[in-house]
């Protein structure tokens, strides 16, 4: 068992359900392939600039059997959506009953009023969706799942928001990205900063899963449009710690409102400077905006977004597309209207990626295609405000970071639909008639990845594994896909054995080592368990030192095919680039050394396991990716700017005031955020002007801006000893 540590009812009202088994979509097939790969091109964006596949009440499915719906918005279940490419789902969220406060997902449109007691059959817990996201993980790690809720106060539970805290703790743990990982206290009525967030930043956090709320969208409660002042009763604690309430919103001037909710079809749209609102305004506001269909089974025919109309909304600015029916051509439900899988797809070409080429470009018909990175071509290059320009000399798809540079611009692949179609403009206004590379390469089969400063081939090498063919399948080649998708802070911290005259088990643990980002690499491990056999506990841990480099360089496998009909591995033996070893089982039959070369290490496994590892085999990968990380203050703040003054914040005066260690040096110093005191707004994102960086014998950060913003930062250091 691969497992991570840390009925449809026919009585709805009257409708006939015909269901057609041959209309599934198999998640292996090449439209879900090209949504999946699509999801992680954007992985280095701030969440503003990102699009999202989405399923709109995705627990309102034909399919789950944990619930009955009479009013349905899918047919597949939550996890099956997320297997084929879907990334945001709506939980609506609501009590039992007056009696019972235990969260189940209904939607009555009663709000406070709502109990799913008054569901038509038996409503599915909210325990039962979340476990939904955390399957969907368990062999997904380097995924982001973007979950919203819809939860309001209950009339007849006080402590109700609480309780699903409680939930979401219980459930998903250390899957969540909380507030408190982006240095807000857990006492805070947190703001989702979309023109920050990254989901490179979660996954550096070591997190998998962002929690967001945007009701009340009126305000009859309150008076005002602030989410805040609706969800900031002391018995909505545990709410608030996991779940982030509305978004920071930016207008054309840059003015900062937090706590908002999302902007929805047209409605809370943000102007342009003169006062146009659209969603192309909202989005270069740098915000985030909902494309929404909530059309249910009632409604087919009323179905609002499917086809080219779904690209039409992202190529406008929407970024979030939650809809309705999604592959609903299973059903006799929305057959002819169902958004579909592909429909979600901005990026890749229908033929492509072919699996022959490694490097992508974009085509003449506007689309993402790979070809052979040996081709010449020109280059799709960008600024830092995502701007493009096609570079003035051609070459072989490595070349474009260097002829990019040339050109004042970096190598750059479009994160979303609105940037490429932004891209083609440009390249068409050039005058350039031929296909333009993009920064978009394939290291390793099946995986690709985007926007990279350098090209890197990542030392990749995937070892066969050794055994019989008993038991199930297991692959660990998500955790390798998480590494390269964040800064690469995550490292094989340790792996134990469980073994009896053969290896029963086989567990390896990940740590998470701080990036440069304001988010707050967590101290907790992701442990890996393979084989589920009764052959006692774990034997002793082999550890790996990431601040010394250490890494895993032997793994010695014996095979006895003679001794068991289907074969499995008798015995292992693991070996620590320092020299240190464990092992297990019996040393017999034939034996192979997979071992780490100069420039490798062994970061991951996969196989085949039951009751014991019946084959085993690993993935490398360069072992000059064994990253430390850096060692990091707290959000300091000494300097407050009165009126009229500047706000300074140097290495000298925070080490002089015991915020950082005496023996730290400025050549200690790896970088530093900043960031508005009560706002948590990027430094960058101010408008005021900033000076970062060296002076002399010291490193710091001042707003030059008369009646500057109070800011605080947070320094990285290369050394330890930094650290007060």
């Amino acid at each position: 068992m691969h497992k991570t540590i840390g009925l449809v009812s026919s009585l709805f009202l009257g409708l006939s359900l015909s269901v057609s088994v041959n209309g599934e979509i198999d998640t292996g097939d090449d439209k879900v392939k090209r949504l999946d790969l699509q999801g992680q091109i954007d992985t280095k964006a701030p969440l503003s600039k990102t699009l999202w596949a989405g399923a709109h009440n995705a627990y309102a499915s034909f399919q789950w059997d944990q619930g009955v719906y009479t009013d349905v918005n899918q047919w597949y279940a939550p996890e099956k959506l997320f297997r084929r490419g879907i990334r945001l789902v709506e939980y609506d969220t609501y009590p039992a009953s007056s009696f019972s406060s235990t969260p189940h997902l209904c939607h009555m449109g009663l709000e406070e009023a709502t109990m799913c007691i008054y569901m038509f059959g038996t409503a599915a817990t909210l325990g039962d969706g979340l476990d939904e996201i955390k399957d969907f993980l368990e062999d997904n790690s380097d995924e982001v799942i973007f979950l919203k809720f819809e939860a309001y106060d209950s009339d007849y539970h006080q402590n109700f928001r609480n309780k699903i805290g409680e939930k979401i703790e219980s459930r998903l743990g250390d899957l969540v990205f909380k507030p408190t990982d982006w240095g807000y206290t857990e006492d805070d009525c947190a703001s989702l900063p979309a023109q920050t967030l990254t989901k490179q930043d979660v996954l550096d956090a070591g997190r998998n899963v962002i929690l967001f709320i945007q009701v009340p969208r009126s305000y009859p409660h309150t008076g005002d449009n602030n989410l805040c002042d609706y969800h900031d009763e002391s018995n909505t604690s545990k709410f608030r710690r996991n779940v982030w309430i509305g978004v920071d919103e930016m207008d054309a001037s840059g003015n900062l409102t937090a706590n908002e909710p999302l902007a929805q079809n047209s409605s809370q749209l943000t102007a342009d400077s003169d006062g146009n609102a659209s969603a192309t305004t909202h989005y270069n506001n740098g915000n985030l905006s909902v494309a929404l269909d909530a059309t249910t089974e009632y409604s087919k025919d009323d179905i609002k977004y499917s086809g080219s109309e779904i690209l039409e909304k992202a190529v406008s600015g929407y970024n979030m597309l939650e809809l309705a029916l999604v592959e609903a051509n299973a059903t006799t439900i929305g057959a002819s209207k169902a958004p579909q899988i592909e429909d979600f797809t901005w990026s890749w070409r229908d033929d492509s990626p072919s699996g022959n080429n490694s490097c992508a470009w974009l085509s003449n018909d506007g689309e993402i295609r790979d070809y052979s990175c040996s081709t010449e071509r020109v280059f799709a290059c960008v600024d830092e405000e995502r701007n493009w320009h096609i570079s003035s000399a051609s070459g072989t798809w490595s070349e474009g970071f260097s002829a990019c540079a040339t050109d004042g611009y970096s190598f750059g692949m479009p994160f979303n639909a609105l940037e490429n179609a932004a891209l083609y403009a440009t390249r068409n206004s050039e005058g350039v008639t031929t296909s333009v590379w993009v920064n978009y390469y394939e290291p390793f089969d099946g995986f690709w990845i985007a926007n990279q400063e350098s090209y890197s081939d990542f030392g990749y090498i995937k070892k066969d594994a050794l055994g019989g063919t008993g038991g199930d399948e297991f692959d660990s080649i998500d955790l390798v896909k998480r590494k390269l998708l964040g800064s690469g802070t995550m490292n094989l911290k340790s792996v134990q054995i469980r073994s009896g005259s053969r290896i029963d088990g086989l567990k390896a643990c990940y740590e998470f080592k701080q990036s440069l980002s304001h988010a707050t690499a967590s101290d907790h491990e992701y442990c890996i368990e393979y084989g589920d056999g009764d052959g006692g506990s774990m034997g002793s841990v082999l550890s790996f030192d990431s601040a010394s480099g250490d890494y895993l360089d032997d793994v010695k496998i014996c095979i006895d095919d003679e001794k068991h009909e289907t074969g499995s591995v008798y015995y292992l033996n693991l070996t620590s680039s320092d020299g240190s070893s464990i092992s297990g089982g019996t040393e017999q039959g034939a034996c192979t050394t997979y071992s780490s070369t100069a420039s490798q290490q062994i970061f991951a496994f996969h196989g085949r396991h039951g009751d014991e590892i019946d084959a085993l085999g690993v993935h490398k990968l360069s072992n000059s990716l064994v990253n430390p990380g850096y060692y990091a203050t707290e959000w300091l703040d000494l300097d407050d700017p009165s009126t009229g003054s500047i706000d300074y914040e140097g290495f000298n005066e925070h080490k002089s005031a015991g915020n950082i260690g005496d023996s730290c040096e400025v050549s200690d110093v790896a970088g530093i955020e900043a960031r508005v005191v009560d706002t948590k707004l990027d430094y960058s994102l101010t408008g005021e002007s900033m000076h970062i960086g060296d002076i002399g014998t010291n490193y710091r950060f001042f707003c030059a801006t008369e009646d500057c913003s109070d800011y605080e930062v947070k320094y990285f250091f290369t050394n330890a000893a930094c650290l007060p």
